[in-house]
């Protein structure tokens, strides 16, 4: 996600705002906030911050959960999945660039390795503890 800070997107949105906009449109819609703060990397009272901001702008808005009244899901509003499009289009020019000539294979394999170690790494700091001995 730092690489998406470098790039002119230029949409007339701050870089938070616009990481979780692109988050929100991977993850689909009524994705839910703590997963977006875990995903983005920064605390619940920042993220509730940006998606102040993100209403406001009309990219998208809060819902709740069904069955449980302290949880919020996100939906992207249309403004906000054409947002996410443009970005996504300008991130995929970007992967060509700097991965274009490494083999699918390859791509595929540090992909799954660097997820597992995230997967990892995540439930260490919400558990104190790994599924590995």
């Amino acid at each position: 996600m730092q690489t998406v800070s470098t790039l002119p997107f230029d949409h007339g949105i701050s870089t938070s705002l616009a990481i979780i906009v692109l988050l929100a449109s991977r993850f689909g819609p009524h994705v839910q906030q703590k997963t977006l703060a875990i995903e983005a990397g920064i605390d619940a009272a920042a993220l509730v911050r940006i998606l102040d901001q993100g209403e406001e702008a009309g990219l998208l808005v809060r819902c709740d959960v069904p069955n449980d009244r302290r949880s919020k899901a996100i939906k992207l509003l249309p403004k906000g999945k054409r947002h996410a499009s443009k970005m996504e289009a300008t991130l995929k020019d970007l992967r060509f660039k700097l991965m274009g000539d490494v083999p699918e294979e390859d791509i595929e394999t540090t992909t799954r390795v660097m997820r597992l170690l995230e997967e990892r790494c995540q439930a260490y700091l919400l558990n104190g503890k790994t599924d590995q001995k």
